[in-house]
């Protein structure tokens, strides 16, 4: 373990010392096979009915953390993610979406795209659709960027994201403007 000079106060000491333990317990973890990491990934992400959303956000913020460099567990759960990164509230949602962030290749991100497209067509079957989900899935298909499936999700969903947002045929037209203008 790397030692600090005395000088520094009892609580960095303890920092850095916590620190570099949870890297070397990242770093193993990371090195598990990947069905074990899979596993443990799923038991907090998976289930909605049973959900802890305490536990739920800590996994998610180890996620999009800097800390955790490991792509392949993102790819393990990258379908729960966006699940979560579109039905979760506010935090939770955001640091789902972070950790999506962290896949660079078009075809993660296409698949990605596509399975906001796919629950979003879910939701929309619901007797009272959550706008919650059209917003979240609005923000994720611009940040991503994915122009076609963002396109696409405007004009289906139009109205929900609307809701969603507050916003009035014109606000929608805006950000849509605004938007496609990024991508």
């Amino acid at each position: 373990m790397i030692e600090f000079s005395k000088d520094h106060g009892r609580a960095w000491m303890e920092m850095m010392s916590a620190y570099q333990i949870f890297r070397a317990k990242l770093f193993d973890w990371a090195h598990e096979p990947d069905q074990i990491k899979q596993k443990d990934l799923l038991l907090e992400l998976d289930s909605w009915e049973n959900r802890e959303l305490h536990r739920r956000m800590l996994v998610v913020d180890l996620l999009r953390s800097t800390e955790m460099w490991d792509e392949k567990a993102l790819l393990l759960v990258q379908k729960e993610l966006t699940a979560i990164a579109l039905q979760e509230q506010d935090e939770v949602a955001a640091y789902a979406r972070m950790a999506l962030f962290k896949l660079k290749g078009q075809s993660e991100r296409l698949s990605i795209a596509n399975e906001v497209l796919r629950l979003a067509a879910v939701e929309e079957e619901k007797a009272e659709p959550d706008p919650v989900v059209f917003h979240n899935g609005c923000l994720l298909l611009h940040e991503l960027p994915c122009a076609a499936q963002f396109s696409q999700y405007t004009e289906r969903y139009g109205t929900l994201i609307e809701q969603a947002y507050g916003l009035d045929e014109n606000g929608l037209a805006d950000i849509k403007k605004t938007l496609s203008a990024a991508l």
